[in-house]
């Protein structure tokens, strides 16, 4: 091997070695600061492994849907065609039109953190709306933090779905506690600290309020996805107007003295 080879490998074997702390330690803050989503994820979970049983799914093939698929949308959505007898083409459809969303978080992450083939791959599989927005509420978005978060997250969701398997039916009654509230108002906590000024306020409202509003009319991974789209769009034409632009850096500045 040359010489200049054989240095640039030794200066790349250091570099990763100081690397490797440092990325530890922003995976275990991202697996970290997902855990208040746990409250939702493992019931949610348990009440997917319950009902996939009652669809006729024998256990290994429930919690090997929760490995592998891992989506509680496209799970449940899954569910309710099968109970129907529908073709699988049409459930493999269905699965990606109530995750659509992922599609827009993914161009997002992607655009940011613009990671080799291994490690994107790595990130889309964990890629949630949950894991994003804890990993982008931490400040830049960085690719350990974001796995981590997604990691945090697939465990309480295959704990919940096994939970759910073993347990059985007893546990339904924990969706009396009221967690149906509670998941919009978890995911509603991680979005605050990313509206800093009132461009993206304006966005977070039109993407909610046109959500709700398609999700009468189309399922609602689409939803999100169109409605998101036509709030990006919006906020990105709005802040290229100089009075605009010059709100947001003030409301910048402000938030950056808090």
């Amino acid at each position: 091997m040359p010489e200049a080879t054989r240095a640039e490998a030794v200066e790349f074997d250091g570099e990763m070695r100081d690397a490797a702390p440092r990325m530890r330690a922003e995976f275990a803050r991202g697996f970290l600061a997902l855990l208040p989503l746990w409250v939702a994820a493992i019931p949610s979970g348990i009440a997917y492994g319950i009902a996939a049983r009652g669809a006729g799914l024998s256990p290994f093939e429930t919690q090997l849907m929760s490995l592998l698929v891992f989506s509680a949308a496209g799970q449940v959505g899954a569910l309710a065609l099968l109970s129907e007898g529908l073709p699988r083409p049409l459930l493999i459809g269905t699965a990606m039109i109530l995750n659509a969303q992922l599609l827009l978080l993914g161009l997002a992450a992607g655009r940011q953190l613009r990671p080799r083939w291994p490690a994107r791959l790595l990130a889309a599989f964990f890629l949630t709306d949950g894991a994003f927005a804890v990993a982008a509420g931490q400040g830049r978005l960085r690719l350990p933090v974001l796995v981590g978060a997604g990691v945090s997250m697939y465990t309480a969701w295959n704990a919940g779905t096994a939970l759910g398997l073993t347990a059985g039916r007893g546990l339904l009654a924990v969706r009396g506690l009221g967690l149906d509230f509670v998941l919009p108002l978890v995911f509603l906590a991680l979005l605050v600290p990313l509206v800093r000024t009132r461009t993206t306020l304006g966005v977070a409202l039109i993407a909610g309020l046109g959500t709700v509003a398609l999700a009468r009319l189309i399922p609602s991974g689409l939803a999100i996805m169109v409605a998101g789209i036509a709030a990006s769009l919006g906020g990105a034409w709005w802040s290229t107007r100089p009075a605009a632009r010059r709100r947001d850096e003030t409301d910048n500045h402000s938030e950056a003295r808090r």
